[in-house]
């Protein structure tokens, strides 16, 4: 394997703790394990909340791949029982919980998605309903019994909360417990996960240690933010790149990320050679829109290859900057005089009919290029744009 040195400065870089004492400490136990000169046990865990993968997730993928090459064993696992609670750590305030089958239907695709930044032949798939489904409750009381509430409440998201008055459930005390057991289920001696996940990651350390492991080290990520570039990259808040998007999708979507993410994106989200940075920085302050244009490419064709990723480019530089309708697009069949809501909703352009009567009020709705209104009506051979991407042509039933 290749020597610490070699390893550090890569399997360290982008890694953040928020404490310089701290990072010290866990580069020390990180270089100590490389010195083993063995494969060592990593993992990453992901809560299947939803159907699919976004970008924010690819950023400790990324990490988990980048130890993967270094000859390390990477385990994938998907929280199917911790998904059940719902990571608390960047919320302020209760996750609606799921069900089994909300679950089950959600993480169908979760490992082929994973793959696309992993080697999938040498990756370990696990779940944590494995080990966490068969804890009785004496058992579940011992692991609690290790934590104590102030603990808990130190918290940031947990102690506003708190203080604001808005409750703080007990179930969501186990979470941090929870993801701790997974770690020492899985023997692990490195975590991958994000900045938000730090407490979770040290409670892990804390039940390896009293069960005589020794105790993981946790390497944690910035977060990524979303299209807005505020909030956190989060497919429920609408923000997201998702990574089953299709190559027009992506490239729409980073064409919208404001210029001041831009340069976080480059860091965060795609392999970009770490010294072309600096370069990159300079064309997003002397020319935006080429370096946005830049992004949405590598975004594109990391994922999809280099011919989709500048087919994609082409597809909006037509229909968005030229606004030109695109040569192929889906189609619906209608008879003739169908609401326009109706038809939005059915082709699957709007989640419902009352989004769709929105996106008309909003006037983002357009028919043979014309403003389309509340009472306007489909027919045969008109094309229907919802946006700047979304095209529809309806043809006769």
């Amino acid at each position: 394997m290749p020597t610490p040195d070699e390893q550090l400065p890569t399997l360290m870089s982008g890694v953040e703790y928020g404490d310089g004492i701290l990072r010290r400490q866990m580069e020390r136990e990180l270089r100590a394990l490389l010195e083993l000169d063995r494969p060592l046990r990593v993992y990453l865990g992901i809560d299947p909340t939803a159907t699919s993968l976004t970008l924010g997730h690819t950023v400790p993928l990324r990490k988990l791949r980048q130890f993967q090459e270094f000859g390390h064993h990477a385990i994938f696992l998907i929280g199917d029982y911790t998904a059940l609670i719902g990571d608390p750590s960047d919320k302020n305030k209760l996750r609606p919980m799921l069900t089994q089958e909300d679950i089950q239907r959600n993480e169908r695709t979760y490992f082929d998605q994973a793959a696309r930044l992993l080697d999938p032949t040498k990756t370990e798939l696990r779940h944590n309903s494995e080990w966490l489904g068969k804890l009785d409750f004496p058992q579940i009381i011992s692991l609690m019994s290790k934590f104590t509430a102030a603990e808990m409440l130190r918290r940031d998201n947990f102690r506003k909360r708190f203080d604001d008055g808005d409750p703080v459930f007990l179930h969501e005390f186990l979470y941090a417990v929870m993801q701790g057991y997974d770690a020492y289920a899985l023997e692990c001696d490195v975590q991958v996960g994000g900045t938000e996940q730090l407490f979770n990651l040290m409670a892990g350390r804390k039940i390896q240690e009293d069960a005589g492991q020794k105790p993981h080290v946790p390497v944690t990520l910035p977060i990524l933010v979303g299209l807005d570039g505020k909030e956190r990259m989060s497919k429920s808040k609408g923000n997201h790149i998702g990574v089953d998007d299709p190559p027009e999708e992506q490239y729409g979507k980073a064409m919208s990320i404001p210029d001041e993410a831009v340069m976080s994106f480059f860091v965060l989200a795609t392999s970009v050679p770490r010294a072309e940075l600096p370069a990159i920085e300079a064309e997003i302050e002397r020319a935006p829109m080429v370096a946005k244009k830049r992004l949405a490419r590598t975004i594109v064709g990391e994922f999809y290859g280099e011919p989709a990723a500048l087919a994609a480019e082409a597809r909006f530089e037509r229909t968005v900057q030229r606004r030109e309708a695109p040569e192929e697009m889906p189609t619906f069949a209608v008879h003739g005089g169908e609401s326009l809501v109706d038809v939005l909703t059915a082709a699957g352009l709007e989640p419902s009919k009352r989004e769709a009567r929105r996106r008309l009020e909003q006037g983002a709705v357009t028919i043979d290029g014309e403003p389309a209104t509340l009472t306007g009506v489909a027919r045969p051979g008109a094309v229907l744009q919802v946006g700047k991407r979304r095209w529809l042509r309806l043809v006769s039933n």
